[in-house]
């Protein structure tokens, strides 16, 4: 346990003082001071403080952090390809297979070993220690990610993540077309009560998210879509897709396999089912990621092609046209 002891700055206005703390350079992010304030282990003047709370400037804060258990990381020389590296992040391209940290059943083999590797310096981050990570993908989703190389850059790009100056721009196949063809799913979501593995709009406990899309091509039963995201929940695109009877195509866990099979054209089944075999996972790609470097303040983006499999998933739709 460490007692933190933070006396708020002088604001301009109120502000909640999640939002406070996460500004004081005390190395955590807003969703970790809400777990802090949800454990009763933040006081002023010694009493509890709520999430609402609002906070002027001069108040003393005391934070009760417990010491958090660590996941012991091996270095694995494993395979990466490092878009963009400097002394204080990379941009890194996941590929799909590929877990992003060790969990139970994931203890190697993952993106986190894998950075431990290839780069000396990482932050030690603030989702149960797991180094570097910014932000996550799915481990059969592909694509860019940010990696922080210490605690104050890790700390920027995080709250960039929440402020939603870091943007993402996903590619996927889905079945169906969008209709209409370019707009946006605003449906809050959370775990579901009979899988907590999956996500769902029925959760008792459910978040705001929402997702922007726009067609880009109409391939017989299928549909290649942009999407960006507004919020980060877990899953998000997949089960907005899927809650909007289009799911990603090869999903597993979101009917994106065998679920809308019966909802096309029998004379096209044939070929779905050709495709479903060849496609091992979710046709879901981080193509383009978006966000101000931290350290010189210059906008930076990247982009990375659609990987092998999903081209030629692409490939053979295009030529069944």
């Amino acid at each position: 346990m460490t007692l933190i002891t933070v006396k708020i700055p002088s604001l301009p206005e109120p502000e909640r003082i999640d939002v406070a703390l996460a500004q004081a350079d005390l190395g955590l992010s807003r969703s970790h001071l809400k777990r802090l304030i949800g454990e009763k282990r933040i006081t002023i003047n010694d009493k509890w403080v709520r999430v609402s709370q609002l906070v002027s400037g001069g108040e003393e804060v005391v934070i009760d952090k417990p010491d958090e258990k660590r996941i012991s990381f091996v270095s694995e020389e494993i395979d990466l390809e490092i878009v963009y590296e400097d002394d204080f992040l990379a941009v890194v391209n996941k590929p799909a297979g590929m877990v992003t940290h060790p969990a139970p059943g994931h203890e190697s083999g993952t993106l986190a070993n894998a950075l431990l590797h290839h780069f000396s310096q990482l932050s030690t981050g603030y989702v149960r220690g797991f180094p570097g990570l910014v932000h996550r993908l799915d481990k059969n989703t592909s694509g860019l990610m940010v990696v922080a190389k210490n605690d104050i850059i890790h700390r920027k790009l995080a709250t960039q993540l929440m402020n939603r100056t870091l943007t993402r721009e996903y590619w996927a196949l889905i079945w169906g077309k969008m209709n209409p063809p370019k707009g946006s799913i605003d449906v809050a979501i959370g775990r579901s009560r009979a899988d907590r593995r999956v996500m769902t709009s029925g959760s008792p406990n459910t978040r705001e998210a929402i997702t922007h899309y726009e067609t880009m091509e109409e391939l017989s039963f299928l549909s290649l879509v942009k999407l960006h995201l507004e919020t980060g929940r877990t899953h998000q695109i997949r089960t907005h897709l899927k809650e909007s009877n289009h799911p990603v195509f090869g999903d597993p866990e979101y009917t994106g396999r065998d679920g809308r099979l019966t909802g096309i054209e029998a004379r096209h089944r044939p070929m779905a089912l050709k495709l479903l075999k060849a496609t091992p996972r979710q046709m879901l790609h981080a193509k383009r990621i978006e966000f101000i470097h931290p350290e010189t303040g210059v906008s930076a983006s990247f982009e990375v092609e659609l990987p092998e499999d999903f081209r030629q998933v692409l490939d053979i739709i295009r030529h069944y046209q």
